[in-house]
């Protein structure tokens, strides 16, 4: 295999135990960086179309470096914390998750590292890389490495010692709750185990339409 992981877009979640979220909001605001400035058109336009919102509060700030792609970072307001919601690019059509990860960590260095409140801030950033087990069973894991491992990759599951192989990766999924995204499923065939994208989306398919039946076959016993 030619990695342990996936690179997945990172999650970020600012938070403090210490000082209230307006002084957190204030401290943020006040860094002096020429790599982000605070744009309050975007932050306005964002409270016109938010829908059952509340008091919740908003900041944005325009990535103004020329070391990345031009983008706009938004702060949503999650009861007492702030949470990066997404990271938009403003002149490429799609950032990918390289530079949407490079863009976030960028933010923290040169606005949340900087903030007058730092040491009162606590960091929920998650990692750039995840196991499969992130999102289902070890069991699950490797069922879906012994098929990959075993199969005719020419002919997916076509085989009947690869579809049984494949059936036991689908139920191992199931009984872990079918938590694991159809999305992911096919980035890491193609990432990790190196299916190509035809054969990884028609596995993928397979999976949700396998996870799928498996579910209502379960609704049907509990009556």
């Amino acid at each position: 295999m030619a990695q342990e992981g996936i690179e997945v877009f990172r999650d970020l979640i600012i938070s403090s135990e210490q000082i209230p979220l307006n002084e957190v909001r204030a401290s943020l605001l006040g860094v002096e960086t020429q790599e982000w400035v605070r744009d309050g058109e975007q932050e306005a336009r964002l409270r016109n179309h938010a829908v059952g919102m509340g008091q919740e509060d908003i900041i944005v700030f325009e990535y103004t470096g020329d070391k990345l792609p031009k983008a706009t970072l938004t702060l949503w307001q999650r009861d007492n914390s702030y949470k990066v919601t997404n990271i938009v690019p403003a002149e490429v059509g799609e950032l990918g998750t390289k530079l949407y990860n490079d863009l976030l960590v960028c933010f923290v260095t040169e606005v949340i590292d900087k903030a007058e409140v730092r040491d009162q801030l606590a960091l929920d950033l998650t990692d750039n890389v995840r196991s499969l087990n992130t999102w289902t069973s070890n069991e699950a894991t490797a069922a879906l490495r012994r098929f990959s491992a075993l199969a005719n990759k020419s002919t997916t599951n076509s085989h009947p010692n690869d579809r049984e192989r494949w059936e036991v990766f689908v139920i191992e999924a199931h009984r872990n709750g079918d938590s694991l995204p159809v999305d992911i499923l096919m980035q890491w065939l193609i990432e990790v185990d190196g299916w190509d994208e035809t054969s990884a989306n028609k596995l993928a398919i397979q999976f949700e339409q396998g996870i799928s039946l498996l579910g209502a076959y379960d609704a049907i016993l509990r009556g």
